[in-house]
């Protein structure tokens, strides 16, 4: 399934660092789950609790521990855990996600102007399947410049507390937000 369907009526991805407890039957309002904590030793189980609601699991190599950033660190998950996509900052990991039939999501940390610039030409050298901006709150001032260089979907991440913040955001042009706060994993549009 594409992102932008998964997103399309559930914007808002519950950003799961603490994994203990998680009751992935309670994002009742959310159809992907991104995790961005634990070990390799947790997402066997995790994904198969999460499939058995739908939820289709995300993962952040960059922040999963015992997971090694390359290419076959990249095949143990879309082989032995069995993960639907992954999140990395590396650019040169998008091409072993999507070999291995995953869904790519490269994060950008936007400090300032040229690092949005840097960040946009890696993006359309690598070309992943959609990209996730951090702080998610400086989204709608610089989503125009974005789509200027680029047509990749767009996720906010970070800083974002509220449902008015996600509404900006989304109003901006993003196909979803993601957030570690509990506060907005109840949104409806």
């Amino acid at each position: 399934m594409k992102l932008t369907d998964l997103l399309k009526d559930k914007p808002v991805i519950p950003a799961i660092r603490n994994l203990e407890g998680v009751r992935f039957e309670e994002f009742v309002r959310s159809a992907v789950v991104f995790i961005i904590g634990g070990t390799i030793f947790d997402l066997p189980i995790l994904v198969a609790r999460a499939e058995r609601v739908r939820k289709s699991v995300f993962v952040d190599v960059d922040l999963i521990k015992g997971v090694g950033r390359d290419s076959a660190g990249i095949r143990y998950l879309a082989g032995e855990s069995r993960v639907h996509s992954v999140i990395t900052t590396k650019s040169s990991l998008v091409r072993s996600i999507q070999k291995e039939g995953m869904i790519s999501i490269q994060r950008l940390f936007v400090l300032d102007s040229e690092s949005l610039s840097g960040a946009l030409g890696v993006v359309e050298r690598s070309r992943p399947e959609a990209i996730e901006i951090l702080p998610g709150l400086i989204l709608p001032k610089i989503m125009d410049r974005i789509r200027s260089k680029t047509s990749v979907p767009v996720i906010a991440g970070g800083l974002i507390t509220s449902t008015k913040e996600v509404r900006e955001i989304l109003a901006s042009g993003a196909i979803g937000i993601s957030s570690s706060s509990t506060d907005v994993w109840n949104f409806t549009s």
